[in-house]
């Protein structure tokens, strides 16, 4: 996606009509200008987000419980996989305070606000650690977020695939252990690890 790679200065809507195998004029027609073009952009990703999210909910899990919060992580760790460049846009609007971030801004205001009595049932249960609310939500989104958001640099460091099954459900774990304390099951099944990495490992 142009904005996710190029940020929405450097995106340019003749290269994204051609990205997307439409004319130039057929997305001025339908979008105007490219800020109301970002705009739709950004609009159908929390659309997605959000349908994905209550279909999945709909499988019966409870986001106030242990299990429905593994549940959730494993949902959401997936979604992050296959959608980086939702996080990617974040980061390129967060540069600078401007209109469009504040429009993101109000998508993630909605969410928040949903989660935040979710989240304090947990803390108040002893299901997760009891801290400051902006800390607990943005430690969940950059571990949910960054090894996808980062997968060409993990791809050269690690030789690791990020979009594979394998390293979606070694990170799912992980997260897992993080937030619930709860051990690894597959270690078998992780991606292997580079020579490089294995001998420091081993040191």
């Amino acid at each position: 996606m142009a904005f996710a790679r190029h940020g929405f200065e450097g995106a340019n809507i003749r290269d994204i009509a051609t990205e997307v195998g439409v004319t130039h004029t057929l997305i001025r027609y339908h979008f105007g200008n490219k800020s109301d073009l970002w705009k739709a952009v950004i609009d159908d990703m929390y659309a997605r987000l959000n349908a994905a999210m209550s279909k999945d909910q709909a499988g019966g899990f409870d986001l106030r419980t242990k299990e429905g919060l593994r549940a959730w992580l494993r949902f959401y760790i997936g979604y992050c996989a296959k959608n980086p460049e939702q996080a990617r846009i974040m980061i390129n609007e967060s540069m600078v305070r401007s209109e469009r971030l504040d429009y993101m801004v109000g998508h993630i205001r909605r969410s928040h606000r949903a989660l935040i009595p979710v989240f304090r049932h947990l803390m108040k249960d002893g299901v997760v650690p009891d801290m400051w609310l902006v800390s607990f939500f943005y430690i969940i989104s950059t571990m949910c977020q960054m090894p996808f958001v980062l997968s060409t640099t993990i791809e050269r460091l690690y030789g690791v695939d990020m979009t594979s099954e394998p390293a979606i459900e070694a990170h799912y774990e992980a997260v897992v252990a993080f937030m619930l304390g709860e051990p690894p099951r597959h270690q078998l099944q992780w991606p292997a690890l580079p020579d490089w990495a294995k001998q420091a490992q081993a040191s």
